[in-house]
């Protein structure tokens, strides 16, 4: 990654790893801080799950639901339901064929097979998804200045100014 030019990491520089979502005590996904395992990967496209995250706080400004697929199934979704200044959260599966990332209308055949209901407050889950975005465009653009040319790392400041400007 450190050695890619602009051209070659637009082609082929998707950063992949491990993400982690937590909601009070619940989480979804995966990550760990230790070495990897011989035949262990990440396979979440990072810029994706911030990418997304990012509308979530943008589309929560005047939408009351919001599911977001998980990007490795065909069946999860993190549901978010806004009232007032708390959101409640659940891990959702459904049988519904959706190709979109993000939908504002309530999924349906909905499962609750993990965990359901989780509340936190707004204000708090917009300020980490734009600290962790943040973080993350730093902890990249250290491993190779191009990376703030990307495309990617291009629309998660555009989704952050337009953050700033709400």
């Amino acid at each position: 990654m450190e050695r890619m030019n602009l051209e070659q990491i637009e082609k082929e520089g998707t950063i992949e790893g491990f993400f982690l979502m937590k909601f009070q005590e619940e989480e979804y996904g995966l990550y760990h801080n230790e070495e990897l395992g011989e035949v262990e990967e990440g396979f979440d496209i990072i810029s994706t799950w911030f990418d997304n995250l990012l509308e979530v706080v943008i589309k929560s400004e005047f939408e009351n639901y919001i599911a977001l697929k998980d990007i490795e199934s065909f069946n999860t979704w993190i549901e978010f339901i806004f009232k007032g200044r708390n959101i409640s959260v659940s891990v959702v599966q459904s049988n519904d064929s959706i190709s979109d990332y993000l939908v504002t209308l309530p999924l349906k055949n909905r499962l609750y097979p993990e965990w359901k209901g989780i509340v936190i407050k707004q204000d708090d889950f917009k300020k980490e998804v734009i600290r962790k975005t943040k973080n993350y465009i730093a902890d990249v653009s250290s491993l190779n200045t191009y990376m703030m040319q990307s495309q990617r790392i291009n629309k998660l400041l555009k989704l952050l100014d337009k953050l700033k400007n709400n």
